[in-house]
């Protein structure tokens, strides 16, 4: 297994844990289970590196573009 991929994973279940908990305090604040769900539903999409297009990572590893040269 390369490191990224485990950065990759470690992303992943973190993305996971956010949208239950997002899910759990959308359902203790009284508010409907749909909106709980839409919610956690969000934080998946915004959270998961580069949403599956392969457009960078998290934490800005791109292409490059727009960056000064080292």
């Amino acid at each position: 297994m390369k490191e990224e991929d485990g950065v990759s994973i470690i992303g992943l279940i973190i993305t996971l844990i956010v949208a239950a908990l997002v899910y759990m305090l959308c359902l203790a604040l009284g508010l409907p289970a749909i909106v709980g769900i839409v919610a956690a539903i969000l934080v998946l999409v915004a959270g998961i590196p580069s949403g599956g297009f392969g457009m960078g990572g998290r934490f800005g590893g791109g292409s490059g573009r727009g960056r000064a040269a080292r």
